[in-house]
């Protein structure tokens, strides 16, 4: 039996800082107009200010219609509503996390044109569940969608709501909503975990694997998160990568050498960092780390930089044009 869970509204009742003034994420699918009908609801109680962002990615020729969906359901529940184009796509560009990327501009560019507190998006625990099957299949980090996101100034109410709570709301209150139909394009792995490998774990193994799933991967984040903070204090204790610097080199090594796997390349990555401009990940951190740990004289970091090590210390093409 699947387990008893908080309702929308009452999650968002918790989750909602009072008096806030906030943005609203509303793509026209199912999960972000229930999310905004929602939000109306507590409206008054948490004496909350409500504006909506409609992000037209242009992918479709239909998409269109989707912003003029939104427009007239903010009319409806008398909400400012402001819809924005994206650019086109890049060549050779995930348009995955473009999309992303380009929302999440796009909704910070209205939160600081309006003086707005946060920007909320409808993400659920199916959303959560999912990322984490996706991430174990490409063998990546297993980071997970935050509740809160600080750097995008992004609260996420729903991660403990299923997407069956979802349509359970939209169903009572008569929600109206879009489909976006390529959510049904099971070529994209995030619709065939959705659509396919889901469902035949809920049907063959355990009605609530949604939540399990969830609940395991926003552990996890919380496991990552504290490692990560160690990291970042092992790196501030090594100080900043300085070329030609023996001294720090031999520190260095120490350091790396008196810590576990999981604590050494999360440190390396903290390290390298500012030399990229970038977070480089596991696979190329544990590439930086044998490098630190003398197993390797030279390494390929991407982003053209190369770092080298010799009798002086480190050679980085990045360090020495800086």
């Amino acid at each position: 039996m699947a387990r008893r869970r908080s309702s929308i509204t009452t999650t968002l009742k918790q989750r909602i800082p009072k008096r806030a003034r906030l943005l609203v994420g509303v793509s026209g699918g199912i999960d972000s107009c229930v999310l905004l009908d929602a939000l109306i609801r507590v409206r008054a109680l948490l004496e909350i200010e409500l504006h909506v962002c409609h992000i037209d990615h242009g992918l479709r020729s239909s998409s269109k219609n989707d912003a003029e969906f939104v427009r007239a359901r903010c009319a409806h529940y008398k909400v400012p509503c402001y819809v924005i184009g994206l650019g086109k796509l890049p060549a050779r560009t995930n348009m995955e996390a473009w999309a992303r990327q380009e929302r999440y501009r796009a909704f910070k560019k209205v939160i600081v044109e309006h003086q707005l507190d946060w920007v909320l998006t409808a993400h659920t625990a199916n959303d959560v569940a999912e990322t984490l099957i996706m991430r174990l299949l490409a063998n990546k980090e297993l980071n997970s969608i935050d509740l809160q996101d600080d750097q995008r100034r992004c609260l996420r109410p729903l991660l403990d709501i299923s997407r069956q709570q979802v349509e359970e709301y939209a169903e009572r209150y008569k929600v109206p909503w879009t489909e976006d139909p390529t959510n049904s394009d099971t070529t994209l792995l995030r619709n065939r975990v959705r659509h396919t490998l889901i469902p035949a774990l809920e049907r063959d193994f355990d009605p609530s694997v949604v939540w399990s799933l969830s609940e395991r991967a926003q552990a996890l984040a919380l496991d990552c998160e504290a490692l990560q903070g160690v990291a970042e204090g092992l790196a501030s204790s090594i100080g900043a990568i300085r070329d030609g610097d023996l001294a720090w080199l031999e520190r260095c090594t120490v350091f790396l050498q008196q810590q576990p796997h999981a604590l050494q390349w999360r440190t390396v990555e903290v390290l390298l960092t500012p030399l990229l401009g970038f977070s480089v990940g596991e696979r190329v951190a544990v590439v930086g780390l044998s490098l630190l740990l003398g197993e390797q004289l030279s390494v390929e970091l991407g982003g053209g930089c190369t770092i080298s090590r010799d009798r002086t210390g480190l050679k980085s093409s990045r360090l020495s044009r800086s």
